[in-house]
């Protein structure tokens, strides 16, 4: 495992990559095309063969996939027999349907291969203990963690979504290193510590693995000095594409994708007319060797920057993506203004009393289109500062965006959980 890392770090060729990616893609195309059905009756009725995709310009002409049709045609998706799998994953359906996915023996070791590279790229070893508060059964997250923490030979503590003082004593009693929790519960933990009067940065904790949602700058900040953390970093992927990317190190607002396992586009969400780099726009995501249940030109619903094949500082030269993503439904425009809420939080970060976190609320009764804007407080403001912050963030976002707020409203922190509505609109 350390020589392959080694290896893939060592790689400069942006061409070998693209040439690699190209042999891999055309080989799973046809193994799709002819084990596939739903496949093979999409890429018919685009009048599309495999034999025609002859670099990576030619893909677009292959037909893109929503999240509705993996949701509808399980079995129809499957390129293996039933004996052949493994497991199976599940998350909520949009329509009503689970999304199911289904892995072989070697999908897993695809995705634990992905996981314990991640691990190791963030300097992890068998001498690390990784502490799992994600829920396990049929979620891929926790999982996905567990397997590439084995892979390496650390100590894992599958612990699940336990009670928190029973998280910290497991903290304390092991002497874990890596906690692997979504953003808001990483909060949680912090403040049930300070209430039983432990310091959490007096032991061992170095990693903070953030779940569900980019930690803000200024969370960062609170988790290495309250929490001892020496890295904190996001983690991003979904059922559908497990062992997708890594956080990059030396610049955190960006994700390195795998490019052997996962190949990456843009598209407008609209029109879904392919972008180029630079551009933002819906994330399209293929799995290169997927075997059960491969995507192919999948729509994910995330809105997100396509950076290209970069040479960076962490030693990756890997296809990157901007770490701002917002889902799809959450973008909205605000008199003719299109507004992701990621920008938004960017901006905020640069006031220390906030946490980013914050609302958009969107009433387009009127033709004014009043707007608000809730925003999360890092701690309770004096009456002077109240006011005058709210100025200062209202003349900052109409400086940078284009755009005013009718209103701002400060709520307090935790006000906002793990899953809430980023937009709110009124019509």
């Amino acid at each position: 495992m350390t020589e392959l890392f080694l290896k893939e770090k060592t790689r400069e060729s942006f061409k070998e990559l693209e040439e690699h990616q190209l042999s891999l893609l055309q080989r799973q195309l046809r193994r799709v095309y002819h084990r596939s059905r739903f496949y093979r009756e999409k890429f018919d009725a685009a009048g599309v063969k495999p034999s025609q995709i002859n670099s990576l310009k030619d893909f677009a002409k292959v037909p893109l996939t929503s999240r509705e049709e993996l949701e509808q045609n399980f079995k129809g998706i499957l390129a293996v027999p039933p004996s052949e799998i493994s497991t199976v994953r599940m998350s909520s359906g949009t329509t009503g349907n689970p999304l199911r996915v289904a892995h072989t023996k070697r999908d897993i070791a695809m995705i634990t291969d992905a996981s314990a590279r991640r691990l190791l790229y963030y300097g992890a070893t068998k001498k690390d203990v990784v502490q799992i508060t994600s829920a396990y059964g049929l979620w891929q997250a926790a999982w996905s963690m567990h397997w590439g923490a084995e892979r390496i030979g650390a100590f894992v503590i599958p612990v699940g979504p336990a009670e928190t003082e029973r998280q910290i004593l497991l903290i304390k009693q092991f002497g874990t290193t890596i906690l692997y929790a979504a953003t808001n519960y990483h909060f949680r933990i912090l403040e049930v510590a300070k209430s039983l009067g432990e310091d959490l940065s007096r032991y061992k904790l170095k990693l903070a693995v953030c779940v569900a949602e980019k930690p803000t700058k200024t969370q960062t900040e609170i988790l290495k000095m309250e929490g001892g953390y020496r890295t904190v970093i996001s983690d991003y992927g979904a059922t559908e594409f497990p062992g997708f990317s890594v956080n990059c190190k030396s610049n955190p607002d960006v994700h390195h994708v795998w490019p052997e396992y996962y190949l990456v586009e843009v598209v407008d969400p609209k029109t879904h007319e392919p972008l180029g780099i630079g551009e933002r726009g819906e994330l399209v995501i293929t799995s290169l060797q997927r075997e059960a249940f491969p995507l192919v030109r999948y729509l994910s619903k995330d809105l997100t920057t396509y950076l290209g094949f970069t040479k960076c500082e962490c030693g990756l030269c890997h296809p990157t993506i901007s770490a701002d993503i917002d889902r799809e439904d959450s973008m909205t425009k605000i008199r003719g203004v299109t507004i992701f809420p990621s920008h938004i939080e960017f901006l905020l970060s640069k006031f220390p009393e906030v946490t980013g976190k914050c609302q958009i609320i969107v009433d387009k009764r009127t033709p004014a289109h009043e707007a608000t804007l809730r925003v999360e407080t890092a701690a309770s403001l004096p009456a002077y500062r109240d006011k005058t912050l709210k100025q200062e963030i209202t003349m900052e976002i109409k400086t940078r965006v284009g755009i005013g707020f009718n209103e701002v409203a400060f709520v307090p922190q935790g006000e906002f959980e793990n899953k809430f509505k980023k937009v709110i609109v009124i019509s």
